[in-house]
């Protein structure tokens, strides 16, 4: 199957005209869904939905990982509306403020909304607070899928960007189909492959990197709700999962499981995603026979670099894919030589595939995209043909595959009493990637107890964002201009006696 239906209600199509008695997708232990039935569930629900959306409308989702959300976000797009999926745990703020820059009055969720008082309408799949979706569908009415073009708006994806605020990007049609044929062409999926996804629906990797993979190729996707380490190896064995998309956590959180005579008792021969460095390469295939396959990608453009199955390049990200022209630079912008650190640029060598703008947000657009390239803030090298990422964007947190704002945590903590100034970076993780590490300074005669700063802080902030590690300290270090230098922190690390909420002792 080619990608030439371009629209994600496209694809779903495509699948269910060529092939609509195969199953497509379900979740773990429960009934299978055809690609016919997906396809007339999603023709149902944008009837319904089209009493409140139209081309160019944006509808807010906030749905539980499943068949249905899939068939909600392909209705959105047969209606070449505009969906803004949201997390639970997002800011009642930035959701209203984004809301209110997309012109976004409907939300459609699973269970309770998020922020209601920020939406005029609530459509409720599977309860109360709302009108319920399937007494739309009641009505009647019946629509024909918009025919949308590569460069009309689609989704509205959350990211942190290269800035750490939380910003909406504005993704093309074209984007989620590109995203998909890229890691399609990495992967070689096909008919015979069951590809396992545990990622939030939210998140642009269960859509564009598994969900759209598999039906292009003619596979089908199971879907976990949550990803279970302990119960992992059982749930593909008894799904009879060939391939799954993986961040480096998963791959540690595995790594620290028992080891069992069953490790190897499995169809999984590959996983695609990031990072992993050598040693976790090295480990993943001992111990699970299991081959990781790196990409760089990020939710603004997509995957930039990939490595393709058979041409493995330990540690590295990838091998630059032909859609992109890349440039890796100097703080000065002067490009570095091969091999040497810079920062990532990013230039399409054709239009529809990355996001356009930051909704409501033209600064941040403005400094992301400089003289036609995008500026990722990333520290990369290339060597050999081989991207190797080196470092995130300065003072972004990546933590379980989520970008987290220092900024917002910073405030969280200034504002418990008895804290004169604090300041958040990121720290190594044994999962891969990073630890929030806070350092909070006392007011004069003042004492703060760590502990007391994680309690106050879970009462504001998304778990994700909670600080693991929490140092008091009596100042903060400065560099010439007496800003703060979270360079030296990010540096100096986690200190002896630091408190440490996983053990819950200093």
């Amino acid at each position: 199957m080619d990608s030439g239906a371009v629209s994600f209600h496209g694809i779903v199509a495509q699948r269910a005209e060529a092939r609509p008695d195969e199953e497509v997708v379900r979740l773990v232990g429960a009934p299978g869904w055809t690609a016919a039935a997906l396809w007339e569930r999603a023709l149902a629900i944008a009837s319904g939905l089209s009493r409140f959306a139209e081309p160019g409308t944006a509808v807010a989702t906030c749905l539980a990982p499943g068949p249905e959300a899939i068939a909600v976000t392909t209705a959105i797009s047969a209606l070449g509306a505009i969906e803004l999926p949201l997390s639970r745990d997002l800011d009642e703020q930035w959701v209203r403020t984004l809301a209110k820059a997309s012109n976004c009055t409907t939300v459609v969720t699973t269970g309770e909304p998020p922020h209601p008082n920020g939406f005029g309408r609530v459509v409720t799949v599977d309860g109360p607070g709302g009108v319920l979706l399937d007494d739309l569908i009641a009505d009647g009415r019946r629509v024909s899928p918009y025919k949308s073009a590569p460069g009309d708006p689609a989704t509205v994806m959350t990211t942190s960007g290269t800035t750490g605020r939380v910003k909406g990007a504005l993704l093309p049609v074209a984007a989620g189909p590109g995203q998909a044929a890229r890691v399609q062409r990495a992967m070689r999926y096909d008919e015979s492959d069951v590809l396992y996804s545990f990622f939030s629906w939210q998140h642009i990797n269960a859509r564009h990197a598994a969900f759209l993979p598999a039906v292009l190729s003619g596979a089908r996707l199971v879907i976990g709700t949550r990803f279970s380490a302990s119960g992992f190896l059982e749930t593909v064995r008894a799904e009879g999962v060939t391939a799954f998309n993986f961040m480096g956590a998963v791959c540690a959180l595995l790594l620290r499981q028992p080891p069992t005579d069953g490790d190897r008792d499995h169809l999984i021969r590959r996983a695609y995603g990031g990072p992993a460095p050598e040693h976790l390469f090295h480990a993943m295939r001992d111990r699970f026979g299991i081959t990781l396959l790196q990409a760089y990608a990020c939710t603004e453009l997509g995957d930039v670099a990939t490595t393709y199955a058979g041409q493995v390049r330990r540690g590295a990200a990838g091998r630059p894919v032909p859609e992109y022209q890349l440039r890796i630079v100097d703080h000065a912008g002067v490009d570095v030589p091969a091999g040497e650190v810079g920062e990532l640029l990013v230039r399409p060598e054709q239009p529809d595939l990355t996001f356009s703008t930051y909704v409501g947000d033209p600064v941040a657009t403005e400094r992301a995209w400089r003289g036609g390239w995008f500026h990722t803030g990333d520290q990369v090298r290339l060597d050999d043909g081989w991207l190797y990422f080196e470092g995130r964007s300065a003072d972004v947190v990546r933590r379980r595959g989520i970008n987290i704002s220092p900024d917002a945590v910073e405030e969280a903590i200034a504002g418990m009493p008895g804290v004169a100034e604090v300041a958040v970076v990121g720290v190594p993780s044994e999962f891969t990637e990073d630890e929030v590490l806070a350092i909070a300074v006392p007011l004069p005669g003042r004492v703060l107890d760590p502990a007391e700063v994680r309690r106050h802080c879970i009462a504001r902030l998304p778990r994700h964002a909670l600080p693991r590690f929490i140092s008091v300290e009596p100042s903060l270090p400065r560099n010439a201009n007496l800003k703060v230098s979270r360079a030296e922190l990010r540096s100096r690390g986690v200190s002896p006696g630091t408190w440490d909420a996983e053990t819950e002792k200093s």
